[in-house]
């Protein structure tokens, strides 16, 4: 601010001309981005998520990575996959039903009607589930993957283009298939 008239009245600084202006002003002013009626803007992770559920703590992660882990050893891997098979369905794997948390699909452009993203499907949890066994070397470098991550992706996660969020009340809802 400044002393332009000489009487000692300070006059604000004028609106910025750009974004890149308005940039160079300050540090840590940030406008979140304007998102769709229902959802909101998580500053941490940058994502645009539906109201009442957030991202997964790490202590969630965590546990449904040894649950997980648990399931498969007490149904001998059999029982396991077929749940699972029944459960991708709603973008969760066995464990997550059990404790609440879902795989959201983040939307980049936010197509028709302003979604923000959808709940992964069939097709993104078995890629999420396949590369993730493949590539974490699943019992080694998964926790660590996912504990070093903002918004806590595995492997799978990358190449699946998911999150998971805790979704304690059931709000997000599947996709309905198309015939």
């Amino acid at each position: 601010m400044e002393d332009t008239a000489g009487d000692g009245a300070i006059e604000p600084y004028p609106a910025p001309d750009s974004e890149a202006e308005a940039i160079r002003r300050g540090y840590e002013q940030f406008a979140p981005p304007q998102v769709p009626a229902g959802m909101y803007y998580d500053r941490p992770t940058g994502l645009v998520l539906p109201q009442g559920v957030r991202p997964a703590s790490v202590g969630r992660v965590a546990g449904a990575y040894c649950l997980a882990v648990a399931l498969f050893i007490g149904t001998l891997g059999v029982g396991y996959l077929i749940w699972a098979l029944v459960t991708w369905g709603h973008g969760q794997t066995p464990a997550q039903r059990l404790l609440g948390l879902r795989c959201w699909e983040p939307s980049a452009d936010r197509g028709a009607g302003g979604v923000a993203g959808q709940v992964a499907g069939r097709g993104k949890m078995a890629i999420r589930q396949v590369t993730g066994i493949l590539l974490n070397g699943e019992l080694l470098m998964g926790p660590f993957i996912m504990l070093l991550s903002p918004t806590l992706n595995s492997v799978g996660d990358f190449f699946a283009g998911t999150v998971v969020l805790h979704d304690p009340d059931g709000l997000l809802v599947p996709a309905p298939r198309e015939p």
